[in-house]
């Protein structure tokens, strides 16, 4: 069966029983929000179809997990449109992006529990520096050659840091927060943190209004 909900003069969904139960817990809807089904004639509060009873979040595999009431929400790094960090990476040469993936890193690392996404993502400005330090202390010199190499593997790393983020994204927003996002995995490589911040976006609209457009 699906529901309707309505804020004011806005109306969303239509939604499944889970979809309500979903957005009630991550406070997107609220429980005397109204909702009407399609076989309802009057819009009711949300509390007086749900109940009482706590609602499950399932994961992708189908897993229950704890209430998302019960867990901590991680709230959302800066919400710069994408367009604005697309613009500043290229009036910086990439050096506004290099920084704006940090942290995206860090909001990650909180998203998992885990420093992964932040270690490797920083690995690329340390490879960066070291890479220049030896370009210029040994110019001329076969060691030179060791400075490309670095540069070359702290953008390797880089690459598999933004993977992380994705990776954490798509874990968290399928299981605390179900919104059962994907991502490209080619958009991710080539546009990285734009593409990331894009998602951020619609997290944030989704926030706001309960519909992930």
């Amino acid at each position: 069966m699906q529901y309707f909900v309505k804020r004011g003069e806005q109306r969303f969904g239509p939604y499944s029983l889970s979809d309500l139960q979903r957005y009630v817990q991550s406070g997107n809807i609220a429980n005397d929000d109204l909702t009407q089904s399609e076989g309802m004639n009057d819009w009711v509060p949300v509390s007086q179809v749900l109940g009482n009873i706590p609602a499950m979040a399932v994961t992708s595999g189908g897993a229950a997990v704890a209430p998302a009431s019960e867990r901590e929400l991680v709230p959302l790094p800066p919400n710069w449109h994408w367009a604005i960090i697309l613009v500043l990476g290229i009036v910086t040469r990439q050096l506004f992006n290099l920084a704006w993936a940090l942290i995206q890193a860090n909001w990650a690392r909180k998203l998992i529990g885990d420093n992964k996404p932040m270690v490797l993502v920083a690995m690329y400005p340390a490879g960066m520096v070291a890479g220049l330090l030896i370009v210029a202390l040994f110019r001329g010199e076969g060691i030179a050659a060791l400075g490309g190499l670095f540069i070359f593997a702290g953008a390797i790393v880089y690459i598999v840091g933004m993977f992380s983020i994705k990776n954490a994204m798509e874990e968290y927003y399928t299981s605390v927060e179900n919104v059962g996002l994907r991502l490209s995995g080619v958009m991710t490589f080539f546009f990285s943190t734009v593409y990331i911040q894009y998602h951020i976006n619609k997290i944030a609209r989704w926030k706001k209004t309960g519909v992930l457009t």
